[in-house]
């Protein structure tokens, strides 16, 4: 079972559209929130990969829609990480609406490694990997 890092966003009158429902564009900028909460505990910001000679772009994305989100609502945005088979990263995503436990959507998004030049590199080495290494322990603990 994953262990995940929980951050709340409230949601804002310029976040809604016309039928009074958060704009689906904006769930990935909550992801992005969750995403960032979760690195931010292992020094792997994006300022802190870049400093290491990395950058992580996103590949690919998902996101379900399950129950809408209003302007108001308290929500908890969830993420972790898969255990890597590669120097690739993927980070799954739920969004709560806790006050009535409303699940409201559900993501991913997947990450490759490339190095300073752009070139796509296939092993995590050095203080990255230690950084990854932690943090993925932390999120699939052994049973």
């Amino acid at each position: 079972m994953n262990q995940w890092v929980d951050a709340e966003v409230r949601v804002r009158f310029e976040e809604v559209d016309p039928w009074q429902m958060v704009w689906y564009g904006r769930y990935l900028s909550y992801f992005e929130v969750a995403r960032t909460a979760l690195m931010e505990r292992f020094e792997l910001l994006a300022d802190r990969i870049v400093l290491l000679g990395y950058r992580t772009p996103i590949v690919s994305l998902h996101c379900q829609f399950k129950a809408p989100a209003r302007f108001n609502d308290l929500l908890q945005i969830r993420a972790t990480v898969k255990a890597p088979e590669t120097a690739s990263l993927t980070f799954l995503f739920e969004i709560h609406r806790p006050a009535d436990r409303a699940l409201i959507a559900v993501g991913e998004t997947s990450h490759v490694l490339l190095s300073e030049e752009g070139k796509m590199i296939y092993k995590f080495s050095g203080p990255l990997r230690e950084r990854i290494d932690r943090m993925v322990a932390f999120c699939n603990p052994s049973p």
